[in-house]
């Protein structure tokens, strides 16, 4: 049983042209009535993402797969399940789709019926599952913010809000501290002097705990436009790493 591998060149990276490394975001609709659609959607979301700092500094290292799977593969390699994540992976997908791109990557799957949106905490150099639950956003907007939340979890920030869901998230650099102190050894250097950064309570569902900013994406992405300067600061460090890691060319392990 085979996949069907299709590169959207919404934009050409140029590191699919070298041994360099590239962000790898391999989307994979789920429920979608209509392809049209789920394009649309995806490419919704690559506009926002080239416009969202820091990511808009390296749209030639964003590259872009569209992975279809048949309604057999998807019973196959795709489980329902109760709670988060409301899907649940094979992990011969994830070697396969490994194996096709030679480099790791990041899963998003996008359920046009799901309800629900989550993602691992994890990093740049390891692959990890993003789950879109396309229904619960109402506008384009809602949607395009909610993945670059659940992208930033995937990149290593933390959970900064106060929900149920937040709360499933352990506090941890660089953007949620459990003590004040704490905070003042990840972001003092710019408490105070750059816009918007200090010493805020709430985050990963404890009101306790201390996040830099009062909105960013990483709280409340309906009212934030932006990472905020301590998250971007983290993922511009983290991005970077793009341009000192060669490409696995002898194929993903």
């Amino acid at each position: 049983m085979k996949t069907t591998w299709v590169l959207l060149f919404l934009f050409i990276p140029t590191c699919c042209f070298s041994k360099e490394s590239c962000l790898n975001l391999v989307f994979c609709p789920v429920n979608y009535q209509s392809e049209k659609i789920f394009i649309e959607d995806t490419i919704a979301i690559a506009s926002r993402l080239k416009k969202t700092a820091p990511f808009k500094d390296i749209s030639n290292r964003i590259s872009f797969f569209r992975l279809v799977l048949s309604p057999e593969e998807q019973k196959q390699f795709l489980q329902r399940s109760q709670g988060i994540p409301p899907l649940k992976i094979n992990r011969a997908l994830l070697n396969r789709t490994g194996h096709s791109i030679k480099s790791a990557y990041k899963l998003v799957l996008i359920d046009a019926k799901g309800g629900v949106s989550c993602a691992e905490l994890s990093e740049i150099s390891k692959v990890s599952l993003i789950i879109l639950g396309r229904s619960r956003y109402g506008s384009a907007d809602s949607f395009t913010k909610g993945f670059l939340h659940e992208l930033g979890h995937s990149l290593g920030l933390r959970d900064e809000g106060l929900n149920s869901q937040a709360a499933l998230c352990q506090p941890g650099p660089p953007n949620c501290a459990v003590t004040e102190e704490e905070a003042k050894n990840w972001w003092g250097d710019l408490a105070g002097k750059v816009s918007r950064v200090n010493y805020i309570n709430g985050c990963c569902g404890n009101i306790s705990y201390f996040r830099p900013t009062i909105a960013s994406l990483m709280n409340d992405p309906d009212k934030a436009n932006d990472f905020g300067p301590v998250n971007e600061r983290y993922l511009t460090q983290t991005l970077q790493t793009l341009y000192r890691t060669a490409c696995d060319t002898e194929g993903y392990k």
